[in-house]
């Protein structure tokens, strides 16, 4: 896939930006699925980013940085893989499965991240004791840039050398180790979501998860489909237990006695 100039820029702004919104700004930016579809929309194909992040989206729930531990960087990943996938015209599972070893990387960056922030830390603290905050400010801006480089760095050398290289080698790559590719890249959704069953009071509401697994299995309605119906319920569920009132007492003693 031939790509404009705009795109690379736009990409690469985006891999820096990416780990500054996850650490600072908020904005959601920083999530798996929504970094899978803004690539999928510069290079113009949505489908693929929203299945590649979508499947790495899943296997980040139940993964904090408490205590701020490293934790595998999905949205670094959901970004290279999508754009891997799309320009060597690889399927998604592929992208799925090479964007894994992303992640993991990440960790090791982000460990190198906040050993180097712990200098610009340091000398902040010595500037804030000199009443100098100016030079506060401006470690805490070297330490933001610090931040951006830990994602901005890979995303810059994949587009600069990845699709290239990835491409040459997946073109030396047997047909029996690609489809073993494809076959792990199919079986991480099904990883994802026994990770969220696994997090969620599946016991307290067995028989909606029934419901969805009739719905989407045996009547084949779309994913959209059952995401409104299971809205619809719990609207419903809401409005029946907020219109229910308690029985009123007084004095201990129901209002009929």
């Amino acid at each position: 896939m031939d790509i404009q100039f705009w795109q690379v820029a736009l990409i690469v702004l985006y891999g820096f930006f990416i780990n500054y919104d996850k650490n600072g700004t908020m904005l959601g930016t920083s999530q798996p699925v929504t970094a899978g579809m803004l690539i999928g929309l510069i290079l113009g194909d949505i489908t693929t980013g929203l299945y590649i992040g979508g499947t790495l989206q899943l296997m980040t729930l139940g993964i904090s940085s408490f205590g701020g531990a490293s934790v595998p960087d999905y949205q670094t990943a959901a970004l290279v893989g999508t754009y891997i996938a799309i320009t060597t015209g690889q399927e998604a599972s592929i992208g799925i499965t090479l964007a894994i070893p992303v992640a993991m990387l990440m960790v090791q960056l982000d460990v190198l991240k906040w050993t180097t922030n712990i200098f610009f830390q340091n000398k902040a603290e010595k500037y804030a004791d000199e009443e100098n905050y100016k030079a506060v400010e401006l470690m805490h801006l070297c330490g933001v840039a610090n931040t951006m480089l830990t994602s901005g760095i890979p995303v810059l050398l994949t587009v600069i050398v990845g699709p290239t290289v990835v491409g040459k080698v997946i073109e030396y790559i047997p047909e029996w180790l690609t489809g073993g590719l494809t076959v792990a890249g199919g079986l991480l959704p099904a990883l994802g979501i026994g990770l969220l069953l696994r997090y969620l009071p599946v016991k307290s509401y067995f028989g909606y998860l029934i419901i969805g697994f009739v719905v989407a299995v045996y009547l084949n309605i779309p994913i959209l489909g059952v995401a409104l119906l299971g809205t619809a319920i719990a609207l419903i569920l809401f409005k029946k237990n907020s219109t229910a009132q308690p029985v009123q007492t007084v004095g201990g003693m129901d209002e009929d006695e």
